[in-house]
């Protein structure tokens, strides 16, 4: 086991640590930096675009370049993704002996998934996506519980610009296809069962439903479980979608998109009549990432400050916290 020898110095210490040697800004405390930060918008979402590493291919005009709201316009002409910023660090991880993924059902099963292969496993869906149509804004929804192929399965999304929209396998197909049936998804990647609150339940014949009352669907890509009794026609297995091994993979690089192309959908709770989509910019959601890291006081596993860091948030897939992970 590698044990960090290193003080340990918060996050947001370090980015205050940044700023002074970087802008000669200095701040007594975490309300001064806070008030700046509300106070100076440009200079404080700018300084987090530098101190992240983010990057586009393209210029941008500013930083908040129409401030009303709604209707306010950031980073315009700037181009990113999200993956770019999540695949960066696999060589580091992987040199240092960090999993990408460590993940333990009900059953007590426990699998990991290696960095190098968390890339190759989200470029070969990617690809796969692509080859079944997949261009960015095309909608891709999901029916699969928390585990790896989910995240595997999102980065692949987010790779190729479409729009990621989950439901877990717990819920029913009315309250699904109250969500899914607004957005008219083109590709449904769905688990045919789950491990749930202590039982196993099939969810075959829930896929075939869906799929009855989702015509917009042209291919499905299926999780295969052994919990399932009931077998889904006319779907393609996702274990092939996710085996390609091959140039292809290895030269694949995410499509760079304007920074307030749509990432996902999340749902309201459906209280007041049908559940509302709520649609989620790339860009935002990645540059306040950045920010939720230091708040959570998260640092790279494979750095000396946070070594061995991981990060566990006991959620559901129908749970905004599941988008938040990343």
């Amino acid at each position: 086991l590698l044990v960090s020898k290193a003080p340990f110095r918060p996050q947001i210490a370090l980015y205050r640590d940044w700023l002074k040697s970087e802008h000669g800004l200095e701040f007594a405390d975490y309300e001064a930096l806070r008030s700046w930060s509300v106070t100076d918008v440009d200079a404080f979402w700018q300084s987090i675009w530098d101190y992240s590493g983010m990057h586009s291919p393209t210029p941008y005009k500013g930083v908040l370049c129409t401030d009303k709201m709604p209707g306010g316009e950031w980073f315009k002409g700037a181009h990113v993704n999200l993956t770019d910023h999540v695949f960066r660090h696999v060589e580091a991880a992987h040199a240092a002996g960090q999993s990408a993924i460590i993940c333990e059902n009900e059953l007590g099963e426990v699998t990991e998934v290696s960095w190098p292969e968390l890339r190759r496993k989200a470029v070969s869906l990617a690809l796969k996506l692509k080859d079944l149509g997949i261009e960015p804004g095309d909608r891709v929804a999901a029916y699969l519980p928390n585990g790896p192929e989910t995240m595997i399965a999102f980065l692949a999304c987010a790779s190729v610009g479409a729009v990621w929209s989950l439901c877990a396998p717990d819920m029913g197909v009315r309250a699904v296809i109250d969500r899914f049936a607004q957005i008219e998804p083109k590709v449904l990647i769905a688990a045919d069962g789950v491990h749930y609150a202590g039982k196993p339940m099939d969810r075959g014949q829930t896929v075939i439903d869906l799929l009855a009352e989702l015509p917009s669907v042209q291919a499905t890509l299926l999780v295969q479980t052994p919990f399932a009794t009931v077998s889904v026609p006319s779907c393609e297995s996702f274990e092939d979608a996710v085996a390609r091994d091959d140039n292809g993979v290895a030269g694949f690089e995410p499509v760079k998109l304007p920074f307030d192309h749509p990432i996902w959908i999340l749902y309201s709770s459906g209280t007041t009549g049908k559940p509302k989509p709520i649609v989620q910019g790339l860009g935002g959601t990645l540059i306040t990432s950045f920010v939720n890291l230091m708040h959570m006081d998260l640092g790279p596993s494979y750095a000396e400050n946070s070594l061995n860091e991981r990060f566990h948030w006991f959620t559901s897939t129908g749970w905004v916290m599941w988008n938040v992970q990343f």
